[in-house]
């Protein structure tokens, strides 16, 4: 019963969340592979040969050998047009595969991002409409939430020249459930990171919901009972998202300090999302323990360790 490998982020992040997923996924071979991103989620993986992806609706795990079903979970929110332009990206990949969107999933519109682009500016948010669009799904109006059970061909073949296709299905709770039990193998990969939950105590600088196993397990439908492995992903020196001009993406842990990416010789990153330059710090332990106490991995994927050797030897130690 017990065979879901879920992948979350334990810092605010771009941890490398995409790198491990797609690297367990060509090492286990999952037959399943989930997710419940929002549109403020970018995920990439480069593999071996060099090919480069970058997710925000579907799972980077898409690369596994035995890949039968890719699913998108009742908690996602997702952009129809960004949905269809991954889908084609790869679709030598997913040729003869499914995938399965769950009925309740959030279908983004230009208005979502519309009203966060009027209240959202002073936190730095993404403002990509994930929270607004949520929000109307939560207040249950027919008439202003889309869902995907509403507003898409439950049946659909996205095809290509040369006869590659992938069949994309929108399915019932019932369905998405059974299709859980009959997986021999599942990997979940979670979005953004445990210090920009909702609840994680840097409320209004966070995100719209928890980034906690349990609220992704629960935002991929997925039972409890069949977790397996949690493992989470830090790296040794934590980003922020970029301050928009007229806001502030949120303080620090108290046994940090704001760096700057000249000090850590480096070139500045930035977000896959907003194209901002990411704010960067230093390792913070309280940091590192709390999310470890609140989320329990049993792995830990240290990232980016070629910023800083020395810290990545302490942390070890530590």
């Amino acid at each position: 019963m017990k065979k879901v490998d879920l992948v979350t982020d334990r810092q605010c992040g771009s941890t490398g969340k995409g790198l491990i997923a797609g690297y367990l996924a060509e090492k286990y071979g999952h037959d399943v592979v989930l997710t419940a991103n929002m549109p403020n989620a970018g995920h990439t993986y480069i593999n071996a040969a060099g090919r480069k992806w970058v997710h925000k609706a579907l799972p980077s795990g898409i690369t596994s050998p035995n890949l039968k079903i890719v699913g998108i979970g009742p908690g996602a929110v997702f952009d129809q047009e960004r949905l269809l332009k991954e889908i084609k990206d790869s679709i030598d990949v997913l040729n003869g595969k499914e995938v399965w969107i769950h009925e309740c999933a959030a279908v983004l519109s230009p208005r979502h991002k519309e009203k966060e682009a009027s209240t959202l500016s002073a936190v730095s948010s993404t403002m990509q409409g994930s929270a607004a669009a949520t929000v109307e799904k939560m207040m249950r109006d027919p008439n202003s939430a889309v869902l995907a059970r509403n507003c898409l061909e439950h049946n659909a073949s996205i095809d290509s020249e040369g006869g590659l296709a992938v069949k994309v299905r929108v399915v019932s709770n019932k369905e998405w459930i059974e299709m859980l039990y009959a997986a021999k193998r599942i990997l979940a990969e979670g979005a953004q990171g445990y210090s920009l939950g909702l609840n994680a105590g840097f409320w209004p600088y966070c995100t719209s919901r928890d980034c906690t196993p349990a609220r992704f397990m629960a935002d991929m439908a997925i039972p409890l009972g069949m977790l397996k492995n949690t493992i989470g992903t830090m790296r040794c020196h934590p980003i922020r998202v970029g301050n928009t001009a007229d806001g502030f993406s949120g303080p620090c842990y108290p046994d940090q300090k704001e760096l700057t990416w000249e000090e850590l010789g480096v070139k500045p990153e930035t977000t896959t999302v907003t194209g901002r330059i990411r704010r960067v710090f230093s390792f913070s332990y309280q940091q590192a323990r709390e999310a470890i106490l609140a989320c329990q991995p049993t792995h830990i994927f240290l990232n980016f360790c070629n910023y800083d050797e020395q810290l990545a030897d302490s942390i070890e130690d530590w």
